[in-house]
């Protein structure tokens, strides 16, 4: 069994959320038939999955592994949230909302991993992180319906 300390856990949470927010992000692009709205969705998710890219390196480089999102949980979230889109009348509203809602769980946990004692280049990336989730969130309050 692999024991991490809390550093660890900090910043592999950081991974994990960045890369479970990518694939919503791509999932929400598909689900919508709003083309301005998918467009920023694939955008913001591409932007994430770089930024976890980088993060993953900078947890290698502390000889630690990169953790990996659950698929199985993602795929049943995903579910849920066709059906609240579904029974809520309102898909746009629904989607952005939990958008809303992951880039602030995302922002917290950067602010979290933030400080704990971390390399020059790890500070950047997760203050790269945090500004990129913060930065998500004043655009997906622009587009709230």
């Amino acid at each position: 069994m692999l024991l991490r300390d809390e550093r660890q856990m900090a910043v592999s949470a950081v991974e994990t959320l960045c890369l479970e927010t990518a694939d919503h992000y791509a999932a929400a692009a598909r689900r919508t038939d709003d083309a301005g709205l998918a467009q920023l969705f694939d955008t913001l998710a591409q932007q994430r999955r770089q930024l976890a890219a980088e993060l993953a390196a900078q947890i290698r480089a502390l000889d630690d592994l990169p953790q990996q999102p659950d698929p199985d949980r993602e795929a049943v979230e995903e579910v849920f949230s066709g059906i609240k889109a579904f029974l809520s009348g309102d898909a746009r509203a629904v989607l952005v909302g939990e958008r809303e809602r992951a880039e602030e769980d995302l922002a917290a946990a950067a602010s979290a991993a933030l400080r704990h004692a971390q390399g020059p280049q790890m500070h950047d990336v997760l203050r790269r992180i945090l500004a990129h989730a913060e930065a998500a969130m004043r655009e997906l309050a622009a587009v709230r319906p």
